[in-house]
């Protein structure tokens, strides 16, 4: 098989790759170095099963980390720093600041302002991304 091209070819790849793994796992043949019938042919049909995926399924990609996260991890990494240590820095409790960094709580103008003050990060990043 080179392509798959129905949803039928789709999930009979997929169920013959779960069955590979299983024997494979079974056998101890999945190590990260390993070279075997069963690691290639699971990436082969790994490889048809992305293409099929890409080509005819709606599949929304997974949410990338907002740049100025991504920034404020720069900062704390480059200081030596925790993430309990960038809360007590922007004066926010733990628990919150968790949130932040993981993009399930918005960014507030008063914290807004503190992090372009005590990061240094620039306020158009801020503006665009918190």
């Amino acid at each position: 098989m080179e392509r798959l091209t129905t949803r039928q070819e789709y999930d009979a790849a997929k169920a013959q790759v779960e069955q590979l793994i299983s024997e494979a796992t079974r056998k101890g043949m999945l190590e990260s170095d390993a070279d075997n019938p069963y690691v290639s042919e699971i990436a082969r049909l790994s490889k048809l099963m992305a293409a099929y995926e890409d080509n005819y399924m709606n599949l929304t990609p997974l949410r990338q980390k907002s740049p100025l996260i991504s920034s404020m991890e720069e900062y704390f990494y480059a200081h030596g720093m925790r993430q309990k240590e960038g809360a007590r820095l922007l004066g926010v409790n733990e628990s919150q600041f968790s949130q932040i960094m993981s993009g399930r709580r918005r960014i507030s103008m008063s914290l807004a302002k503190r992090i372009h003050k005590q990061l240094n990060i620039d306020p158009g990043l801020i503006l665009e991304f918190a």
